[in-house]
């Protein structure tokens, strides 16, 4: 799967993340290029390590209290929606 193009917006403000990282760090703007994409390929494996662990399928209730608190800390937003029923009216369990 192709990654969408970047609109010109997002290929400005990924140039100055890259520009600012690199005056922060002191190096080269292809260095700061290289680890900003090893910066965001962590981030993302973070979030689907989180996003894994706090699974449905899981069944372990002190492994997902768990993956929430390393969720929070982390900086994610949690939303736990385990306490809540699901409403009668729920759009998923209509019918035509």
């Amino acid at each position: 799967m192709k990654k969408p193009r970047l609109t010109r917006a997002e290929q400005l403000a990924r140039h100055r993340k890259i520009f600012l990282l690199a005056r922060e760090r002191d190096v080269a703007l292809v260095e700061a290029e290289q680890l900003l994409a090893r910066e965001e390929w962590a981030a993302a494996q973070e979030r689907l390590r989180v996003v894994t662990m706090c699974g449905r399928g899981q069944g372990k209730s002190v492994a997902t209290e768990a993956a929430l608190t390393a969720a929070a800390e982390a900086g994610f937003r949690v939303l736990d929606l385990r306490g809540r029923p699901i409403p009668d009216d729920a759009p998923w369990m209509m019918r035509d």
